[in-house]
């Protein structure tokens, strides 16, 4: 079966055959309108048919539900030609649209269930770009990440109003954090380790029980004070060497509470211990690390 083809099957099963002259008092012209871009659209011609239902969208009522969710397929399918994200967000109002025009009249017309599954597509579309955009992800792109995030979400719960999305947007910041990581990795800008913290804490704001942002924020300040004691070359000198070192145990200061915090939510957990173990050495607390020491080998036997 050719692209036409099936792009027309997609229309009769979106819209069914239309049958003439059924609407009630008053909807003869959009029910005329309605045909005629369902009939543009079939031949993808989905400019003419927006232009065919464009006086009856101003100001719709219930009498132009059809023309509405009309418009938003309309949309939805350019959009899927062009990847336009502002066809994308008028596909969204428009079947939105239809959707609470329906219910005012009573939430039986027979293509509602289509302007769900369209809606459930659109907010899908919108989480896998903010997906794919972590995946390629540059200092600064957190602020359209997380917009894309938020349309899925309004989709979502048009959809499903009692959708509680805290999970999923506790792993976009998680994520983040650690493309934030790993440009820190290259580049040691301050500003990309102040991305790391930002968003493990953010994650955490969200989800306090979350053991995995609450361990590696602790290694990752950790991680920031081991890097600065490494940093001293030759050309260091003595006053800089105190500063840098009084940074470092900084870091390790701000580290250990994120690492009881993880020994807490997950008691006698090696990698934990072994983190308490370590930054209480660097801390100079020996009698401390000497317990977690201790602690870590019975949490490591058989």
């Amino acid at each position: 079966m050719g692209r036409a083809a099936l792009m027309v099957l997609a229309w009769i099963l979106a819209f069914g055959m239309e049958a003439k002259g059924q609407g009630g008092a008053g909807t003869g012209d959009v029910q005329v309108a309605v045909e005629r871009a369902i009939a543009l659209g079939k031949s993808g011609q989905y400019s003419d048919g927006l232009s065919v239902l464009a006086p009856y969208l101003s100001t719709p009522t219930p009498t132009a539900a059809k023309a509405c969710y009309v418009a938003g397929f309309l949309h939805k399918e350019r959009y899927k030609q062009n990847a336009t994200g502002s066809d994308r967000t008028e596909a969204v109002a428009w079947l939105g649209t239809s959707l609470d025009l329906d219910d005012r009249a009573g939430g039986r017309a027979p293509w509602r269930e289509s302007a769900r599954q369209a809606l459930s597509y659109l907010g899908g579309t919108y989480f896998d770009d903010a997906v794919l955009a972590v995946r390629a992800f540059e200092p600064g792109d957190e602020t359209g990440i997380l917009a894309l995030f938020d349309a899925h979400v309004a989709v979502a719960k048009r959809l499903n109003p009692g959708l509680d999305a805290t999970q999923e947007r506790t792993e976009f910041h998680k994520n983040i954090a650690r493309a934030y990581h790993q440009w820190f990795s290259t580049t040691g800008d301050d500003a990309h380790f102040e991305g790391v913290v930002t968003h493990y804490e953010r994650a955490l704001a969200l989800s306090p029980q979350d053991i995995t942002a609450t361990y590696n924020l602790a290694v990752s300040i950790y991680n920031r004070g081991v890097a600065l004691l490494k940093s001293f070359g030759v050309e260091t000198s003595f006053g800089e060497m105190i500063a840098m070192q009084e940074q470092s145990a900084a870091f390790f200061d701000q580290a250990l509470p994120w690492f009881e915090r993880a020994n807490e939510l997950q008691p006698n957990r090696p990698e934990t211990l072994r983190g308490l173990m370590i930054v209480h050495h660097a801390l100079q607390d020996n009698a401390a690390s000497e317990a977690f020491r201790v602690q870590l080998e019975n949490a490591l036997k058989p």
